[in-house]
């Protein structure tokens, strides 16, 4: 599956595509966007927003790693408002209010095993390596420990 794949896939469920992002919700029809992964996987968290806006980049990339890993991985953040965003602690700057960030965790456990999949096999973007999740990226190149 490719970018446009994927877009022309969103707009087959009617889903708003503007450029790389498409905008959702809960109300919004759930589906296989990928292999392993079903749209309303990647809603945010916070229960007072009511779109979720994600890179489509990101979520091929994240079923890219997950074929790598060969083990289901679950999405514990993705996109998140300004206002949420500060009422978790995230940088300011954070790449989840503009839609491309995930943190993302191995559903087996093995969380060593994935940050080492991710640290490896990550194309562009940042990673953030926590004990119990790995943060993913679409923003500027870059690795921290958190």
């Amino acid at each position: 599956m490719n970018l446009k794949d994927i877009k022309d896939l969103c707009e087959k469920h009617n889903i708003k595509v503007s450029g790389d992002h498409i905008e959702f919700n809960k109300s919004t029809p759930d589906f296989h966007i990928t292999k392993n992964f079903k749209l309303h996987e990647f809603l945010t968290k916070n229960t007072k927003d009511t779109a979720t806006k994600i890179n489509l980049q990101l979520i091929l990339e994240l079923q890219n790693l997950r074929n790598l890993f060969g083990s289901p991985v679950g999405i514990s953040s993705s996109y998140r408002s300004p206002s949420y965003n500060k009422s978790v602690n995230g940088a300011t700057s954070s790449q989840h209010i503009f839609g491309n960030a995930l943190d993302t965790y191995p559903l087996n456990g093995d969380i060593k095993g994935w940050i080492t999949t991710v640290v490896k096999y990550k194309k562009f973007g940042g990673v953030g390596q926590y004990k119990t999740f790995c943060h993913i990226d679409c923003g500027a190149t870059r690795f921290w420990r958190g």
